[in-house]
C-alpha cells in the first residue's frame, strides 16, 4: 500500500495539569490523552486529509491498546506499530500556565527508547512507498541516522522536528553537518535552533539552509530563506489562546500534507500556521487539531477579519455549496428554450430560489441581479449577482463545463465573487485586496507569458461578436509568432477558471450579461490581468504584448 505520509515516531500518553490563577499545580490531572509528538504529527496530518501510517512501538497493556484507538479512530494505518509485552509505554505530565497558556512536559521515556536500528530495514517497504516521512529525533540516535541516510539514499523527503537538539547540534558535534546536510525540511522553534546552531540569531540560521529549516517564533510568527532572502511572516493572532501543546506537531503534520498537495513552500507554511493558530484556542494536544474542512473555513473567516462583509461572504459560500449538492446527481426534468434561444432546467430555477432565499433570510433588503428570476434588475450597492447555472447546455450533456457563479456589489465596486465548478470541485473565489483563492489555496498567476507559450480562450455564445473574434484569431494567426493554441468554451464561468488557474493566458469574451462576467472579472482583476477592448470584445491577458500585434 501507498501512503501520503509516514511517521517515524514515538506515542505517549499525556496527563494535562493546569495550573490555578495562584500557580498551584493540582493533585490530579485535568486530562489524560494520548499524545506524543510522533501520533500528534500523525493525528495532524490525517485531518488535514493525508493517508497517514505510523511506523512505532507501544508496550501491550491498557494504555498501548488506548494510544492504538485513538490512531484508529484518527484514520492513521497502525499496521506497522509494534505491540511488545512487557514494554513500558511512554507518558507525559504536562502542566499548563493559565496565564500565559505556556506548557512544561515533564516526560517518562518508555516504548520510544527500544527504537532500533534494524526498524528502518523491517519497514524499508512503507518508507519507501511513502511521499514523505516525518520522524522527530526523540528515538535513539543511530535509529535517526539511519533513517536520515536511508531516506537521504533513497530520494524520499523528510522532515525533521528537532525536539531533541543537542543530538543536531554543531557546537557538540560538528560532524552533524552532514546529517542536517542530508535532511530535506527542518522544523524548529527557537530555542531548538539556538541549540543546534550555537546562535540566537535566527536570520543567520536559516539563511544557512533556504528552503529547508523553518523557524516557529511564537507570537513573532515564522522565519525561513526563500533563496533570495529571508522570509519572515507574522504569527496568525488570536485572542483565546487555551493551550499551545501540539501547536508545533499540528503546524508540521499540516506542512507536510501541503507539500504532497502541491502547495508551494510559502502557502505550506502559511497554511500550517493557520491551522496551529486554531489547535492553540482548545485544551489538549490532539484536540484543536483541526479537518481539512474546519481549517477551510477557519482560514476564510480570517480572511475576511476586519472586513466589512464577513457575514455576507459566510452566507454566499454556503449557500452556493448547499444548492451545489442539492443537484448533485440528481435528474434533469423540465428542460424549455427561452427566447434567446439558450436552455433552462429545473436545476437552473431551483439552484437560483435556494441561493436566493438562503441571502434573502440574512439580509432582507438587498437588491438581486440574477439569470432566470430578476433578469430586468439593475446593479446598485447591496446588489447579488448571481447565475444559477453557467453552461446550462454542458449541464444537460453531463459534461465537465458548468459552474455556479455570484458576486456581491455594494459602495459601487465588486467587495467578493465566487465560481463553483461542481463536477471538477474546483472553488474559486475573491476577496476584495485579499487575492484569489482555488479550493482554499491562494492563485499567484505568472505575468507576461511569451506569446508562442500562450493559449487564448473565447467564451460565450460563438455568434455573438463573431466577425470581431473571427478578425482576434486571424490577426493572432498571421503574426509572426502565434499562440500556442486557441480554446473555445460556451461557459463563462469555466473559461474565467482556466484563465484564473493558468490553463490558459487570455480570455475573449463578448458577453456582457453581468451574471456571465462579473464573478470573473472581479477575480482577474484581483490578479491584475491585462484588460483591454477589441472592436466591443473585452480581452483579459496574461500574454506579454498582446495588445500591440491585435493593434497592428
Amino acid at each position: 500500500m501507498k501512503y501520503d505520509i509516514c511517521v517515524f515516531g514515538g506515542c505517549s500518553l499525556d496527563s494535562f495539569y493546569y495550573k490555578d490563577i495562584n500557580g498551584i499545580v493540582p493533585e490530579v490531572p485535568s486530562l489524560v490523552l494520548p499524545g506524543g509528538k510522533g501520533a500528534n504529527q500523525a493525528v495532524a496530518a490525517s485531518r488535514a486529509g493525508a493517508n497517514v501510517t505510523m511506523i512505532s512501538r507501544l508496550g501491550k497493556d491498557n494504555i498501548g491498546q488506548k494510544i492504538l484507538e485513538n490512531l484508529v479512530y484518527n484514520n492513521i494505518t497502525t499496521n506497522n506499530i509494534e505491540l511488545v509485552e512487557g514494554l513500558q509505554n511512554d507518558c507525559s505530565n504536562i502542566i499548563i500556565d493559565e496565564k500565559t497558556k505556556d506548557n512544561e512536559i515533564i516526560r517518562f521515556a518508555g516504548a520510544i527508547d527500544s527504537f532500533t536500528p534494524d526498524m528502518i530495514d523491517r519497514y524499508s517497504g512503507v518508507l519507501l512507498k511513502s511521499k514523505i516521512v516525518v520522524a522527530q529525533m526523540k528515538i535513539p540516535k543511530e535509529v535517526s541516522i539511519k533513517l536520515i541516510n536511508f531516506c537521504y539514499e533513497n530520494n524520499v523527503p523528510l522532515i525533521i522536528t528537532p525536539c531533541r537538539p543537542k543530538k543536531l547540534s554543531l557546537v557538540d558535534d560538528p560532524s552533524n553537518k552532514e546529517l542536517l546536510d542530508k535532511i530535506t525540511y527542518i522544523t524548529a522553534n527557537e530555542s531548538e535552533c539556538e541549540t543546534i546552531f550555537g546562535t540566537s540569531n535566527v536570520a543567520e540560521c536559516v539563511s544557512m539552509y533556504p528552503n529547508k529549516l523553518i523557524v516557529t517564533l511564537g507570537d513573532n510568527g515564522v522565519m525561513y530563506h526563500d533563496g533570495e532572502q529571508v522570509v519572515h511572516i507574522p504569527a496568525i493572532l488570536i485572542d483565546n489562546v487555551e493551550d499551545t501543546t501540539g501547536a508545533g506537531d499540528t503546524f508540521n503534520g499540516n506542512f507536510a500534507t501541503c507539500l504532497i498537495a502541491g502547495y508551494t513552500f510559502k502557502d505550506a507554511v502559511i497554511r500550517s500556521q493557520y491551522a496551529a493558530s486554531m489547535k492553540v484556542q482548545k485544551k489538549g494536544a490532539q484536540d484543536g487539531m483541526p479537518y481539512k474542512d474546519e481549517l477551510e473555513k477557519y482560514i476564510v473567516n480570517r480572511l475576511m477579519y476586519g472586513n466589512d462583509y464577513m457575514g455576507e461572504f459566510d452566507v454566499a459560500l454556503n449557500a452556493v455549496l448547499d444548492a451545489s449538492e442539492k443537484i448533485r446527481g440528481q435528474k434533469i426534468m423540465n428542460v424549455r428554450q427561452k427566447n434567446d434561444s439558450t436552455f433552462v432546467t429545473e436545476s437552473d430555477l431551483m439552484v437560483e430560489k435556494m441561493i436566493v432565499d438562503e441571502i434573502e433570510d440574512h439580509f432582507k433588503n438587498d437588491n438581486f441581479v440574477t439569470e432566470e428570476f430578476n433578469n430586468e434588475n439593475t446593479i446598485k450597492d447591496r446588489t447579488w449577482i448571481i447565475d444559477p447555472i453557467d453552461g446550462t447546455i454542458h449541464y444537460m450533456k453531463g459534461s465537465l463545463f458548468w459552474g455556479i457563479q455570484l458576486a456581491f456589489v455594494d459602495r459601487g465596486e465588486t467587495q467578493f465573487s465566487i465560481i463553483y465548478l461542481p463536477a471538477v470541485n474546483e472553488l474559486y473565489y475573491a476577496i476584495k485586496g485579499k487575492g484569489v483563492f482555488v479550493n482554499y489555496k491562494k492563485i499567484r498567476v505568472h505575468k507576461d507569458v511569451p506569446l508562442n507559450e500562450s493559449v487564448i480562450e473565447i467564451c460565450g455564445s460563438l455568434h455573438k461578436k463573431y466577425e470581431e473574434k473571427k478578425d482576434i484569431v486571424e490577426k493572432l494567426l498571421s503574426n509572426n509568432v502565434r499562440p500556442a493554441n486557441f480554446m473555445y468554451l460556451n461557459a463563462c464561468s469555466f473559461a474565467f477558471a482556466n484563465l484564473i488557474s493558468g490553463r490558459s493566458n487570455a480570455l475573449v469574451v463578448s458577453t456582457k450579461k453581468p451574471w456571465d462576467i462579473v464573478p470573473g472579472i472581479f477575480m482577474v482583476q484581483e490578479l491584475g490581468a491585462n484588460m483591454y477592448n477589441y472592436e466591443g470584445v473585452s480581452i483579459y491577458s496574461f500574454v506579454d504584448g498582446l495588445d500591440k500585434v491585435l493593434n497592428k
